[in-house]
C-alpha cells in the first residue's frame, strides 16, 4: 500500500512538473471480428486508452542525449519518450530522468562522454526516442517529421540524425525525400542545443493517436505516387519470417498449403525498399503476420482491408499489450487475431508468469509459434 501511494504522488508531481503535457483524447478500440470470449479476458481492459495528440514544442537551451531523451532547466521532459508516466503500463520517468542528467553532468564539466555544441543561429529538429526497430521509425519517428511539415513546413529546420542512421537504407530513404537539412551527430555524442523544436511522444508504446497515423500514411501514400515505382504486388499477402530465423511459424509449410487455397503468397520485406513496402500494403486487401516489425506496415493498407495477427498466447499471457490491435484501429481496418502456442524449440524450459527474468520473456517472445489450422479455416472464412 505504501508502495502505491508514493507510486501515484510521485506520477502527480511529475504531471504538475509538466502540465502541458496534456491527454486529450479516450480511444476505444473496436473489437476484432472474430471475438469471442477465449479473446475477452485478452482484451476487455485493453479496449479503451488515453491518448495524446502530439504537440509542437519549441525550447532554448536544451540538453539531448544520443538517443533522444531532453532534458530542460535539470527536468526529463515528458514528450522525449514513451511509458514517462501513467497508470496502465510500466514507466520510466525516473530512470530515464538519472540516465540523461549523469550524461549532462558528466558533458558539462567531465570528459568522459564526449557532447557536440550545436550552433546557435539553426533550429534543429529532433524525431527520434528511446527506442528504434522499423516499426517505431514508421509509427513514431516519420509521424513526428511529417506533424512539423504539415503544421509549420519543413524549411528553415536541421534535422538531427544519428551517425548510424546513414547506414539504415529505410531511414535514410526517407529522411532524404523530404526536403530538410540534416545534421550527423557522430554515434554516442550528447548535444547542447540552443534552439530545439521536438514533437511529442504518444503516451506510451500502444497508445496510437488517429489522426497521425493517418497524416503519416497519406504522406507515404504521395511520395510513392512520386516514384512511379511497379505496383505489381499481391493483393492477398502473408507475410514470411523464414528468413530471420526468430518468432516463426512452426508448421508454416502446412499454413502455407491453406493459405494457397484462399488466394494468398508468401512473402518476405527483406530485400524491399520502404516505397516498396507502402506500395505493397497500398495495393493489398488482406494482411496476416505473426507479431513482429513488419506487421507494423498494416498501418500502410487502405481503410477497410482485413489483417489477421498470429499471436503466442503465452506471451500475451504475460505481458503483451496488443500494439497491432490497436494500431489497426487507427487505421480503421478489420482487424482478426488468432492466438498460437508458443513451441519450445530450444533445450530450455519456456517461462510463464510476470516474476520472470528479462531474459526468458525475451526467449518467449521469440520463440515459435504453432498455427491451429482449423482455426486458422475458420478466420479465413470469416475474411473472405
Amino acid at each position: 500500500m505504501v508502495k502505491q501511494i508514493k507510486y501515484y504522488l510521485y506520477n502527480f508531481v511529475i504531471v504538475l512538473l509538466n502540465s502541458e503535457y496534456t491527454y486529450i483524447l479516450k480511444v476505444n478500440t473496436k473489437i476484432p471480428k472474430n471475438y469471442n470470449k477465449e479473446l475477452e479476458k485478452f482484451l476487455k481492459e485493453r479496449q479503451v486508452y488515453s491518448a495524446n495528440k502530439p504537440k509542437i514544442n519549441k525550447i532554448r537551451n536544451a540538453f539531448v542525449t544520443f538517443d533522444g531523451l531532453v532534458l530542460k532547466n535539470g527536468f526529463l521532459q515528458l514528450g522525449s519518450a514513451f511509458n514517462l508516466i501513467g497508470f496502465e503500463d510500466k514507466t520510466f520517468y525516473f530512470q530515464f530522468w538519472k540516465e540523461a542528467f549523469e550524461k549532462f553532468l558528466v558533458s558539462k564539466w567531465g570528459k568522459s562522454i564526449p557532447s557536440v555544441q550545436l550552433a546557435s543561429d539553426k533550429n534543429y529538429l529532433l524525431i527520434h526516442s528511446k527506442w528504434f526497430n522499423y516499426a517505431f521509425w514508421i509509427n513514431s519517428y516519420l509521424t513526428r517529421l511529417i506533424q512539423v511539415e504539415k503544421e509549420l513546413g519543413l524549411e528553415g529546420f536541421v534535422l538531427i540524425v544519428p551517425e548510424n542512421w546513414k547506414s539504415i537504407p529505410y531511414v535514410w530513404d526517407s529522411i532524404t525525400a523530404f526536403p530538410i537539412e540534416v545534421e550527423i551527430i557522430p554515434s554516442d555524442h550528447q548535444m547542447f542545443i540552443p534552439n530545439l523544436t521536438y514533437v511529442d511522444t504518444r503516451r506510451w508504446t500502444a497508445s496510437f493517436f488517429p489522426d497521425t497515423i493517418k497524416a503519416t500514411k497519406e504522406r507515404m501514400y504521395g511520395i510513392t505516387d512520386s516514384y512511379n515505382l511497379d505496383n505489381n504486388f499481391p493483393k492477398k499477402i502473408y507475410l514470411t519470417r523464414a528468413q530471420r530465423g526468430v518468432r516463426c511459424v512452426e508448421n508454416e509449410a502446412e499454413i502455407l498449403e491453406i493459405l494457397k487455397e484462399y488466394n494468398y503468397q508468401a512473402v518476405s520485406f527483406e530485400g524491399l525498399s520502404i516505397w516498396e513496402q507502402v506500395i505493397m500494403m497500398k495495393n493489398a486487401t488482406h494482411f496476416i503476420s505473426i507479431h513482429g516489425a513488419g506487421l507494423s506496415n498494416l498501418m500502410f493498407l487502405n481503410e477497410g482491408a482485413k489483417v489477421l495477427e498470429l499471436i503466442n498466447q503465452q506471451y500475451a499471457e504475460l505481458e503483451y499489450t496488443f500494439p497491432f490491435w490497436k494500431l489497426a484501429n487507427a487505421s480503421e481496418l478489420n482487424y482478426f487475431m488468432l492466438l498460437c502456442n508458443a513451441v519450445n524449440n530450444s533445450n530450455k524450459q519456456i517461462s510463464f508468469g510476470k516474476n520472470k527474468s528479462i531474459h526468458e520473456k525475451e526467449f518467449l517472445v521469440n520463440s515459435n509459434i504453432l498455427v491451429d489450422k482449423k482455426q486458422l479455416r475458420i478466420i479465413l472464412d470469416m475474411m473472405e
